[in-house]
């Protein structure tokens, strides 16, 4: 749920972007065909646009399941094609990387306070600290400002066209950093007794705040980026990113330290979707020499 949540949240912060009124829905289970149809009958949609990201024989026949029966109720149809394979730029999978390792432990979150509210589960409070430091350590203290110092300013250099898009992103960075420490408070007051409730709907406001965050560098920012940045800009920010990368991140030790304070938070993880790209970043050490240019 929470993964369908994260896609219609980002979906939608690109759409505003844009100056496109949208409104989202979302269902649980069932069968997606009919529910696909059912909500554009009821939305009274004069278009259904099918994306082409899903891959394979099976999916396949989902869209040609799905385009037949709208049409049999008079809806008219557009199907992306697939699109031309994109030369991959390491620092834009370096971007996705990290928006995936955030993703993962935002729905982990959700995930772990919505089965304590429902159905009285445990809440992990050693496991939410550890998902703190994460925020705290990787997408505000780092991954926000390499991409203001390697992305942001050669886009602004190259194009005055993305700037109000880029000041307000680097206004939602300034924001993400009140918000990890409102999120850690949060978490105290919960540890103290206070109620779970008052810490979900603070999660669940942070994720909403963080998809949309996500969602418009990926919508906005990273096509732009495509369509001005030069070969030579390319070659220094992918440059700046390999380097970053080699790096040590604040708070992780080489292995055998006893200080490892994300172990909880990737044992939690372990074998989800996106704990791969989780557990690589919590393995980079930063030693403070790193410079983004």
């Amino acid at each position: 749920m929470n993964r369908g949540r994260e896609l219609l949240g980002k979906a939608e912060s690109v759409a505003r972007a844009h100056g496109v009124p949208c409104a989202s829905a979302g269902t649980n289970g069932g069968n997606p065909q009919a529910a696909i149809l059912a909500a554009a009958l009821e939305a009274g949609c004069d278009l259904v646009f099918i994306g082409a990201h899903a891959h394979g024989a099976s999916s396949g026949a989902m869209t040609r399941s799905l385009l037949l029966a709208v049409l049999a109720a008079s809806i008219p149809v557009f199907v992306m094609p697939n699109a031309a394979p994109v030369k991959p730029v390491p620092a834009v999978q370096c971007i996705r990387d990290e928006h995936r390792a955030l993703g993962a432990v935002l729905r982990a979150w959700l995930d772990m306070l919505m089965a304590a509210n429902d159905h009285g589960t445990t809440v992990e409070v050693r496991v939410m600290r550890s998902m703190i430091r994460f925020i705290q350590t990787f997408p505000i203290a780092r991954h926000h400002a390499r991409k203001q110092a390697c992305l942001f300013g050669r886009l602004r250099r190259r194009t005055a066209r993305a700037d109000a898009e880029l000041d307000e992103l680097e206004r939602q960075h300034e924001r993400d950093a009140q918000w990890a420490g409102a999120l850690a408070e949060a978490v105290e007051k919960f540890a103290a007794g206070g109620p779970l409730a008052e810490l979900l709907s603070k999660v669940d406001h942070y994720a909403q705040f963080a998809w949309a965050l996500m969602g418009r560098e990926e919508g906005v920012i990273l096509p732009a980026a495509r369509r001005h940045l030069t070969e030579a800009d390319w070659d220094k920010i992918n440059a700046a990113y390999c380097a970053a990368n080699t790096s040590t991140a604040p708070g992780v030790r080489a292995g055998g330290h006893e200080d490892r304070p994300f172990d909880p938070l990737l044992a939690c993880l372990a074998g989800l979707p996106d704990a791969d790209c989780l557990a690589r970043i919590c393995s980079q050490v930063e030693d403070g020499s790193t410079t983004f240019r």
